[in-house]
């Protein structure tokens, strides 16, 4: 078996993990990062269109009107706003913030107001495309250390799978101790690996978890 690193902060699913296994992989989850809601209030009480970039804000919505327009950055945000009470409005076909901030300036109207419920360490610029968007930062991000343990096994490591620029920041003190591949979930994350590794990056065409565990399991199969 070959030793990879999963460093999300959900559990996988016991099929994805049974499909890595079934590869060849011993799958090791190793969170880097942990997630806090802000409880910030609101800025604003009334407004046309809710954006979501992250599952991760979903609990912080409770006192969200169910009837304003939500758009959403990929699949599994849109099912956990769908499982709350919400209805996705509007999801781009690249789950990118970039590509969400776009196909929103093409729908949203002049006098119709946007709220963005965020992360903190979320892509702001984005926000300029658009005339009247408030910003709410619902929730934010912490890394940790590895232990010395971490960082004697992170040598014989062969994948690194990160779904988040913050994971790759958390692991960015240790790279010398990192040899293998790299495996990202989008073009963020895959930008912020190569900005501090020149190890192999592998990317799949969808963003999405599912998605990169058939990547890493076609190349160990």
């Amino acid at each position: 078996m070959r030793d990879v690193w999963y460093t999300g902060t959900k559990r996988l699913t016991a099929s994805q993990r049974a499909r890595l296994t079934a590869s060849g992989l011993s799958v090791h989850h190793v969170p880097l990062i942990e997630t806090r809601l802000t409880h910030n209030q609101m800025p604003i009480s009334r407004f046309d269109w809710l954006v979501v970039t992250s599952q991760t804000a979903v609990p912080a919505l409770c006192d969200v009107p169910r009837d304003v327009k939500v758009a959403a950055v990929g699949e599994k945000t849109k099912q956990a706003l769908e499982a709350v009470g919400f209805t996705v409005a509007l999801m781009p076909e690249t789950f990118t913030g970039e590509a969400l901030f776009h196909d929103l300036a093409t729908v949203v109207k002049s006098d119709e107001v946007v709220l963005f419920a965020r992360g903190d360490l979320a892509n702001t610029a984005h926000m300029t495309q658009l005339e009247n968007v408030h910003d709410w930062v619902v929730y934010e991000t912490i890394g940790r250390e590895l232990t010395e343990t971490e960082v004697e096994a992170l040598e014989g490591i062969e994948a690194l799978l990160v779904l988040s620029p913050s994971a790759v920041r958390a692991l960015t003190p240790y790279l010398d101790h990192f040899h293998g591949t790299w495996y990202a979930i989008g073009e963020v994350t895959e930008r912020a690996v190569r900005e501090v590794s020149t190890l192999p990056v592998r990317v799949p065409e969808c963003y999405t978890m599912d998605a990169l565990i058939q990547c890493i399991g076609e190349d160990f199969s």
